[in-house]
């Protein structure tokens, strides 16, 4: 019988690691069906982060999420999600396509789905009504950009820093960071990462969120050795766990 939990990860991500190891030391991870995700078929699929954990089909969870949480959803055991605005920035603030979509527009305007927020929120195990969390968030908006602002420049500078040290074969010092963190640069990445081709780009892109740029510019370079140490430990730490690795090399690709 299929799994009715399934996860979508990508080999890459500490948090999708973190489950999947989870679930094997539990003794559970038979019970899901895992899924690669390494093609645009995730976009059919409407996967918008990594882990994304649905339950019969529906957005059950996403980034962050921890094995336990998963072992919960596959007990059937509901959970309080807490505060929906609260639990809502949390997973935008772990998916760097939802932070840079919500910086370069400076709002969370753009990303308040209903598929984030049913995994945000935990619907399937929390009963939370997706409608009336859409609703609560759209009221706080402005409050929850502003409130979360910071937050979000610091986990996109992590990101900016993880797909320099990829591009680079991970031969990128801390130094060739310093000179590759000016806004032009950042901005240059930031188009990138909070688009597919041009959807989900602001109506006129050019100068957009320069005031964020600067700071996470400044912010790179201030604190270059320290962000290229996590990203090479995370990524080291990831692709040397050979147990691991043998699981989601023969998990198959989503279509």
């Amino acid at each position: 019988m299929e799994a009715k939990v399934t996860i979508y990860f990508h080999p890459s991500c500490a948090t999708s690691h973190e489950v999947i190891r989870g679930l094997m030391k539990a003794g559970r991870l038979h019970e899901v069906r895992l899924l690669r995700i390494n093609s645009l078929g995730a976009v059919n699929l409407g996967v918008l982060s990594v882990p994304w954990i649905v339950v019969n089909g529906v957005p059950a969870a996403t980034d962050p999420v921890t094995s336990d949480d998963v072992i919960q959803l596959l007990d059937g055991i509901k959970v309080d999600p807490g505060d929906v605005r609260e639990a809502f920035m949390n997973a935008v603030l772990h998916s760097s396509l939802a932070s840079a979509v919500a910086v370069l527009h400076g709002s969370i305007e753009p990303v308040i789905t209903r598929s984030l927020v049913n995994a945000a929120v935990r619907g399937p195990a929390s009963g939370v009504s997706v409608d009336e969390a859409v609703n609560r968030i759209r009221q706080a908006a402005l409050e929850l950009f502003e409130g979360w602002r910071d937050k979000l420049r610091r986990a996109l500078a992590v990101s900016f820093v993880r797909e320099l040290y990829w591009a680079s074969g991970g031969s990128i010092t801390a130094d060739d960071l310093r000179q590759l963190s000016r806004p032009e640069v950042v901005g240059l990445w930031l188009l990138g990462k909070g688009s597919l081709g041009r959807a989900a780009l602001p109506f006129n892109p050019r100068g957009s969120a320069a005031e964020d740029l600067e700071a996470m510019a400044k912010f790179v370079a201030r604190t270059a050795s320290g962000l290229l140490e996590k990203v090479r430990e995370e990524q080291e730490g990831i692709y040397s766990d050979k147990e691991y690795m043998n699981v989601v090399k023969s998990a198959p690709e989503a279509a």
